[in-house]
């Protein structure tokens, strides 16, 4: 069992930021939170010397400056969130390698990041983050509304669809008002007519089999009980399944959307993509959690001999 007691929160010094740590704030308040770490990556913090000369001996370095700037945005935010740690990290390097760094080194369990829409920056960086490497990732849009009342899990009844299961059950659902929805969808194959039977038949065996996984998913996580719901939504020869997903979750009115990600290595998702990515492309105003294992990536074999 894994939960969500130690979060990061990466932040760029733009309007995103405000919304970020607001969400960060409501998210403490929801789950057990323990400790939210807000950092800040500089690729150098030094000053030219012509600037500095124009400034004053008493001056604070530009270290101090973002730290001020960044816990006067955190102090008023975090005043109502009693039993949280909060600690601000300034640090100078590779955003990148710095982040998966200091991810690792404060042992963190969930990485939030902002989902950018109309406000200034391109959201490269978060998606980096969740190319490369083992760390969840919570993206949060510019345009959340702070609640958590039903949350939607995209299930295909593999280890990776459990192991998200799981971290919600002891984190988000902790709270008994939250209910979940799992959301399967599946795909009729081409090879049913080698069976002899019609497409009608073959959806309904697909509709029954995926019934009877659900049931035996409930008796692992009888916590569920009559939290949860199971819909099965069938997808069609062209339909991109990261709309689908997106589409049904705004049907059920999801505060927050759930996938157990592969941790596929570059290569893989260089070829095959992600379920992931292909969330984000239709995904603007829901946040998206990417639960992934720590210690696992899959190969390109892998991939696409365990789908």
């Amino acid at each position: 069992m894994e939960t969500l007691t130690r979060i990061m929160v990466g932040l760029d010094l733009t309007q995103m930021d405000e919304k970020l740590i607001s969400y960060a704030a409501f998210l403490a308040s929801e789950v057990q939170v323990e400790k939210v770490y807000f950092i800040h990556i500089e690729k150098s913090l030094e000053l030219p010397p012509e600037l500095l000369s124009n400034l004053q001996r008493d001056s604070l370095s530009a270290e101090e400056n973002i730290r001020q700037s960044i816990a006067s945005l955190v102090s008023p935010a975090f005043e109502h969130v009693p039993g949280v740690d909060v600690e601000i990290l300034i640090e100078e390097g590779s955003p990148l390698k710095q982040l998966l760094h200091w991810s690792k080194v404060k042992e963190v369990d969930l990485m939030l990041v902002g989902r950018k829409l109309r406000l200034k920056g391109s959201g490269v960086l978060a998606q980096k983050i969740l190319r490369t490497g083992h760390i969840s990732v919570l993206f949060v849009p510019e345009t959340f509304d702070p609640k958590l009342n039903r949350i939607v899990v995209s299930v295909d009844f593999s280890k990776y669809s459990d192991m998200a299961l799981d971290r919600v059950l002891h984190s988000a659902l902790a709270k008994p008002n939250i209910m979940v929805t799992c959301l399967h969808i599946y795909e009729v194959p081409t090879g049913y007519r080698t069976l002899g039977i019609s497409y009608e038949a073959f959806d309904e065996k697909m509709q029954a089999f995926a019934r009877e996984k659900y049931e035996k998913l409930l008796g692992r996580f009888p916590e569920l009980g009559e939290r949860s719901e199971l819909v099965l939504v069938k997808k069609g020869n062209t339909a991109d399944i990261g709309e689908l997903i997106v589409l049904e979750a705004k049907r059920a009115r999801a505060d927050m959307l759930v996938i157990g990600a592969k941790g596929l290595t570059a290569a893989a998702l260089f070829v095959i993509g992600s379920v992931t990515e292909k969330i984000l492309r239709y995904d603007l105003d829901i946040p998206l959690l990417v639960f992934k294992r720590k210690d696992k990536e899959m190969g390109l074999l892998d991939a696409i001999l365990n789908p």
